[in-house]
């Protein structure tokens, strides 16, 4: 039989400009151990099918979050469109994979002040890809590394770790394969006050480059500074 899909398990996805991966092992026994951390600026970047197997809490008959069935069915944008996080610009980090307990463990350890450095510098480095014509190194010159460099060094003021959730998964390789491999995927909710994260973003783009942009580069680059917020 074909396996049924609803709305929370097959998505087309949006793919992500520049999306970075790191693998964080949390054992020595095998690669399938390792942790994949990742941020998700608009809908989930992936194009599989799966299934919700299980999730967080279901078991005593709990019902998911909100904040998590918008971010499976809408991306970023859907959970910041929520009440409770209007106001707050959101960062969910990812980690999927086999093994549970490394999961878990990974998901208590993150802290909003050591690893949202990550989350914010990919979704700000999006930000610099979409606002270019071609390639932001071209459009902003040395502009574009200078302030990556400090976006992912930076330390950011405000960030509030919100909640985790875990769900599991039957992920296939098309929505006709009869069975798919079974996974966790741990959601690490983190939001911060807009007018916060801004000033510090601006305070970001405020670097002087070496060697200076060209005219055409510096017109560019101020464009980028008024307008980096819109759409965000």
């Amino acid at each position: 039989m074909r396996p049924e899909f609803h709305p929370l398990s097959y998505f087309p996805g949006i793919a992500v400009l520049w999306v970075f991966f790191f693998f964080i092992p949390l054992s020595c026994s095998s690669s399938r151990d390792a942790v994949l951390l990742q941020t998700v600026t608009e809908t989930p970047k992936t194009e599989e099918a799966y299934r919700i197997t299980d999730f967080e809490g279901s078991a005593e008959g709990g019902e998911m979050p909100l904040w998590v069935r918008e971010y499976l069915e809408r991306g970023i944008r859907g959970v910041e469109a929520l009440d409770t996080y209007r106001g707050r610009y959101v960062f969910i980090g990812s980690g999927e994979g086999d093994n549970f307990n490394a999961l878990r463990h990974w998901s208590r350890g993150f802290t909003a002040y050591q690893d949202f450095a990550l989350l914010a510098a990919q979704r700000i480095e999006e930000r610099f890809y979409r606002g270019a014509e071609y390639y932001p190194d071209d459009e902003y010159g040395q502009f574009f590394a200078a302030s990556m460099r400090r976006a992912y060094d930076g330390e950011y003021n405000g960030t509030v770790k919100e909640a985790v959730f875990w769900i599991k998964k039957q992920v296939f390789g098309d929505e006709n394969q009869e069975n798919g491999a079974e996974r966790y995927e741990f959601l690490v909710l983190v939001s911060i006050e807009k007018s916060d994260f801004e000033a510090q973003v601006q305070d970001i783009l405020s670097v002087n480059p070496t060697p200076k942009p060209t005219r055409r580069q510096e017109s560019a680059i101020q464009r980028l500074r008024e307008s980096f917020f819109e759409n965000f």
